[in-house]
């Protein structure tokens, strides 16, 4: 498989995910608090492969030519090292909303991830599902996402690399 496969595939699983959470939240929209300006998931800083890297990486060099004042509160929030939430959030919103990782793009769901003893355990936001408990159906199951991502990025670079989304925004911009 090429890169190009890699990246048409990845866009398949960012639409799965997406499809997923849009029908959790038809199924039981009064469960969610997910709101746009709503970062409650996004203040920790972390890494992403590089087939996803890339894809911010082009974010943010489109970003420099259509906001490049935007671009640079990302730079500055990035070398922040006081700035503990993610570099790319600037006023409660994502810089590259349209671009962003799948572990962003699945936050707020309730999800199934096997814990370091083999059990399954739900884990749910804390803003969300607070009067009722997740219906199946609208759970994520984190290995059905992370085995093809980890795939994907090994197909990307040959070793599954990831980079820190700070240093990403850090970074001086490659041209589009």
């Amino acid at each position: 498989m090429s890169r190009g496969d890699a990246e048409l595939a990845l866009v398949q699983l960012r639409r799965r995910v997406d499809d997923h959470f849009a029908a959790a939240v038809t199924r039981t929209a009064e469960a969610f608090a997910c709101h746009e300006g709503c970062a409650q998931c996004c203040g920790v800083r972390f890494g992403v492969f590089t087939v996803e890297a890339d894809r911010v990486a082009t974010a943010l060099a489109r970003l420099a030519q259509d906001d490049p004042q935007l671009r640079a509160r990302v730079r500055t929030q990035a070398d922040d090292p006081d700035h503990d939430a993610c570099a790319l959030l600037v006023d409660g919103r994502c810089s590259v909303y349209d671009e962003r990782p799948l572990i962003c793009r699945s936050h707020g769901l309730p999800v199934q991830r096997v814990a370091d003893d083999g059990e399954r355990v739900l884990e749910v936001c804390p803003l969300n599902f607070t009067a009722s408990v997740p219906p199946p159906a609208s759970v994520l199951v984190l290995e059905a996402v992370n085995a093809p991502l980890g795939v994907l990025a090994r197909m990307w670079d040959g070793a599954g690399e990831r980079i820190e989304l700070a240093a990403l925004a850090r970074a001086e911009d490659l041209p589009r």
